[in-house]
Parts: structure tokens; sequence; C-alpha cells
């Protein structure tokens, strides 16, 4: 079973010592990751959904085209599903949802308008942003975690396998996306190193 290190761990592997300015600098490290984890996730994520359509694409172009748009269409749907709820949830205007581009088979697409106090629009764009990332993974442990926990008939494991590749696969991270999170997660910086630092002083 996978545990997550303590605070005290984390320092000891970072080897700054345990005075207040290596406390800070192990802080600033820290929020830097906790910052770039989703971007690395996504980047990974949209990674192995370009190999699996180069792999595809080397015997049709047309079948490589037909798995990312059409076949795994549940990924798809839950990708903008979760861009909806967050935000709704964040109080953003939602102007347009669309699942599928129908002029030219592209990805569907949310559309929404940030509003509200400068915090408040940090929130909707770095929440929106990462939302696939979020919902896709949660869900996607939720399947795994259903398909080891008990035995299924082979019809049972073969659709929900099927859900499992169609939600990872799009919890990604447009360049849209990446463009929003960057504009928002800013708000996240002081708080988290403060966090880190609190824990660090605990520890």
């Amino acid at each position: 079973m996978f545990d997550i290190p303590s605070m005290q761990q984390l320092i000891a592997w970072l080897g700054w010592g345990d005075g207040i300015g290596a406390i800070a600098g192990d802080s600033a490290v820290l929020t830097v990751l906790t910052i770039l984890a989703p971007v690395i996730i996504g980047l990974l994520l949209h990674g192995v959904e370009r190999l699996q359509l180069k792999v595809i694409g080397a015997f049709s172009h047309d079948l490589a085209r037909f798995f990312v748009i059409y076949l795994t269409f549940p990924g798809i749907v839950i990708h903008e599903m979760s861009h909806l709820f967050f935000a709704v949830i964040t109080g953003a205007e939602v102007r347009d949802v669309c699942f599928f581009k129908d002029e030219d088979g592209r990805l569907g697409h949310v559309t929404t308008r940030s509003r509200g106090p400068w915090f408040v629009v940090a929130l909707q764009y770095t929440l929106i942003a990462i939302a696939p990332i979020i919902v896709g993974l949660t869900l996607g442990c939720f399947l795994l975690w259903y398909i080891f926990a008990e035995p299924h008939s082979l019809w049972v494991n073969v659709g929900l396998w099927y859900l499992v590749i169609s939600i990872i696969d799009h919890s990604t991270m447009s360049e849209s996306d990446l463009e929003g999170y960057f504009r928002g997660v800013w708000i996240f910086i002081v708080p988290l190193f403060l966090f880190f630092f609190i824990l660090g002083l605990n520890a």
C-alpha cells in the first residue's frame, strides 16, 4: 500500500537541514512541484494518448481519428462535463457547451467567462483548467479499484477497461487549459508556501 510521505520525510529527502532557511527552501521547492504537478500529469497523459494514436495510425489514420473522437467518446463527455461542473461551482458564466464540433469532427469545448473578485477569477481559471485531470483521475482510480476489488465477468471487465481507457485518454490539458491554469494558479503560491513552511516548523 502506498503511503504519502510526511513533511519530515520530505525535508530529509531534500537534505537541506532543519533550520528556518532550509525549511523555507524546502517549502519553495514543494510549492513549485505542487503547482507543476497537474501540468506534468496532463502532459504525460497527453503523451500516452499520442502514443496510442501513433500506433493505431501506423495501420490506419482514419481508424486513429475514429478512436480518439468517437470510440472513446465517454472520455470526451466527462472531460467537458468536468469543465462545466467546476465552472458552475466556482461561479463562472457558462456561455457554450459542445461535446463534438460537427463541422469538422474535432473534440468538444466549454466556453466560460470568469467573473467576481480577482481571487475568485483566479480560482475559476485554475480549477476549470485542471478539472479534467481531477475528475478523470478520480473516476479512473475508482474504476481500477472496482475492477481489482472483486472478480467480474468477461464482458463487465471489457466494459470497465473501456471506460478507464476512455476517461484517462481524455484527462489531459489542452493549450487553452494550460493558458487558463497559469493565469490563475499564482493565487496558490503564497498559501501553499505557508502551508509547507508551517508543516516544516512542526515536523
